[in-house]
């Protein structure tokens, strides 16, 4: 065979791991133009399985792929022993593939992360998921003409032709929205929030900053109870919500994350967005960190003009009441008194016809699609 599979084993190589993206990236202008380097201190503890708390209840192996003496592909194999207890299957994992356009490199990445995964007792592997669903996931299939926002991926058009001609298919689909200042009806927002906060008693409120760590405990309680009977979901431990929050306080802002509340000022739904800080990382080439990485974030962070709605949970008993358009009220109204002309709402299930249906309702039309595909082991 002249694709040679190696195992990841040291730092130094899980480090070639994460920058053999730059080969696929910065080798067609066009997928240059759009892709926005991760950042590799960030990647480099994801794929740490001492320090990463979803390795708690997971395992991981990570592969790349040689030929003719150079690399050419990468993938990693995700067991998630906590996602199969829960969901009472024998499903692994695979994601962080890149790869040349090459299908027996794509054919050799695929047999490696099988082969582990089927040693590991299971029957199906699923991906892209890197490494989990509370992480980055999804390949994208249609969009590729604008850049990714914060923290979704970009990927080259043929990866589908890859993973599809490797006797994977499609197992769920994912949607992108996109909302501006000029699609968005924010007067009749405001009145079906108002409405809505005086018929059932509700408040809203952004996060106290000063007092994160117990706002981080609402929002880890309402996300779980809320997002229970998604397809997919497993409930993060206190450890692996504790380090994302971590991770997101630097870049959080506190009018981008709201809590609705009730009668008695207990929390019932919440909202999260960041703002699109894609936009200064595209011009630091994965480093932030150095000093020269630092002033080019600043710089062109500057430029900021959109934001992504990541993630909104709302208590199963409070649905339908909406609770949502408050929270899409004064978002959409803050960032319009702000110089935020545009969001994102992503990821969002094709299937999930209640969410679909609430980002029609203020103007959003979807322009990204992904897929998460599936193959038996």
């Amino acid at each position: 065979m002249s694709v040679e599979i190696r195992r990841v084993q040291s730092r130094k190589e899980r480090k070639q791991f994460i920058r053999f993206a730059w080969k696929v990236y910065r080798s067609d202008s066009e997928l240059n133009r759009q892709w926005v380097p991760p950042v590799i201190a960030d990647y480099m503890k994801t794929l740490d399985k001492e320090k990463y708390p979803l390795y708690d209840h997971a395992d991981l192996a990570m592969f790349t792929a040689w030929k003719d003496g150079r690399m050419a592909g990468t993938i990693a194999a995700i067991e998630n022993r906590r996602h199969n207890e829960m969901h009472r299957d024998k499903v692994g994992f695979w994601g962080f593939f890149e790869c040349v356009n090459d299908q027996e490199v794509a054919n050799a990445l695929f047999d490696a992360a099988a082969q582990w995964l089927k040693a590991k007792g299971l029957d199906a592997m699923r991906g892209p998921v890197s490494p989990s669903m509370n992480d980055q996931c999804g390949m994208l299939v249609k969009g590729f003409d604008s850049p990714p926002v914060f923290l979704m991926l970009y990927n080259p058009p043929y990866y589908n032709n890859l993973v599809v001609n490797a006797g994977h298919h499609v197992g769920q689909e994912l949607l992108a929205w996109y909302i501006n200042q000029d699609m968005i009806d924010i007067e009749r927002l405001r009145k079906i929030g108002e409405y809505m906060k005086k018929r059932e008693g509700l408040t809203i409120r952004t996060i106290d900053m000063k007092d994160f760590d117990n706002e981080v405990e609402k929002i880890h309680d309402i996300y779980n109870k809320a997002w229970e009977r998604n397809w997919g979901f497993v409930p993060m431990t206190d450890r692996e919500f504790d380090f994302m929050a971590k991770g997101m306080k630097p870049v959080a802002r506190e009018h981008f994350i709201y809590f609705v509340e009730d009668r008695d000022g207990r929390p019932i739904g919440f909202s999260l967005s960041l703002p699109d800080m894609n936009v200064a990382l595209k011009h630091v080439n994965g480093n932030p960190f150095t000093p020269w990485g630092l002033v080019k974030f600043w710089w062109y962070g500057r430029n900021i003009r959109a934001y992504r709605t990541i993630v909104m949970g709302v208590l199963p008993e409070y649905r339908s009441k909406g609770v949502d358009s408050m929270l899409n009220a004064h978002i959409a109204d803050y960032g319009g008194r702000h110089g935020l002309y545009s969001s994102e709402m992503s990821w969002v299930l094709k299937s999930n016809e209640a969410m679909s249906k609430l980002a029609k309702v203020i103007g959003g039309v979807p322009y990204k699609e992904y897929a998460i595909y599936e193959k038996g082991i």
